[in-house]
């Protein structure tokens, strides 16, 4: 009996793709070496579609990840998923929705568009060794409109805000109200501008190098007559020097 070597390589390829199609992603994360300090668990689904319950970055937990892969985006050169990740509505979540695609000639560069993520502050703030112990509260809001990075900032346009801004006072939680900044690339850090009108009168102008271990901030500001007496206790302390004939402090770091 004659074989069509067409049919014998037709179902080889349906073999290949279906294979891959429904690749177990619990069977290929396994086999990755993330870094130390990453960890995921829960894997379920497949490389296209599935979920993690938890992935831990550096102490920091995300709860019920899921993504989609775009597979003919590989047709393209590149690894396109939407990712979701948390609950949005969750003030003590780490949260975020949003596109993000890799370039198969450039994995080091990652690109995005309206991508949206939610820190709690709390948990922000204890990564960060700041000059003053500041307890604070709320979530952080930043609105990615443009994204390109990787290993250093290419392109950068969107938006951050503040919310419920509280920081512990000695009388009880003070409420500072929202504070919103403007994101960039400035060379191959990223800028953060923050601008009045807030109640802490705040203008700050901020470079955040490329891997994050270095922040130079200049600014002032000018606490509101409305805030508690303990704030401007601490702003005239002398952490800040003396304010200027306008009643500004100036913030060097």
């Amino acid at each position: 009996m004659k074989v069509n070597i067409r049919w014998i390589l037709g179902g080889l390829l349906a073999f290949v793709v279906f294979a891959i199609a429904t690749l177990p992603a619990v069977q290929v994360i396994g086999r990755i070496t993330l870094p130390n300090n990453v960890s995921i668990s829960g894997v379920s689904g497949t490389i296209w579609q599935g979920s993690a319950q938890t992935l831990v970055v550096d102490g920091l937990p995300i709860n019920n990840i899921t993504w989609d892969v775009s597979v003919w985006s590989l047709l393209v050169g590149n690894l396109s998923a939407d990712l979701k990740g948390g609950n949005l509505r969750d003030t003590d979540a780490i949260a975020f929705t949003g596109p993000v695609s890799l370039s198969l000639f450039n994995l080091k560069q990652i690109n995005s568009e309206d991508f949206l993520l939610y820190l709690p502050v709390d948990r922000v703030l204890a990564k960060v060794q700041l000059p003053l112990p500041v307890y604070a509260s709320g979530r952080f809001k930043v609105e990615l409109n443009n994204l390109s990075y990787g290993p250093t900032c290419v392109a950068l346009q969107g938006k951050g805000n503040w919310l419920n801004a509280t920081v512990a006072g000695t009388q009880g939680p003070i409420d500072f109200g929202m504070y919103s900044a403007t994101l960039r690339c400035q060379g191959d850090s990223i800028g953060v501008t923050v601008s009045e009108p807030n109640l802490l009168g705040l203008s700050m102008d901020a470079v955040v190098s490329a891997d994050f271990r270095n922040i130079k901030v200049s600014g002032r500001f000018k606490p509101d007559e409305s805030l508690p007496a303990e704030v401007h206790s601490i702003a005239a302390a002398g952490f800040f020097g003396q304010p200027n004939s306008s009643g500004y402090y100036t913030v060097q770091l």
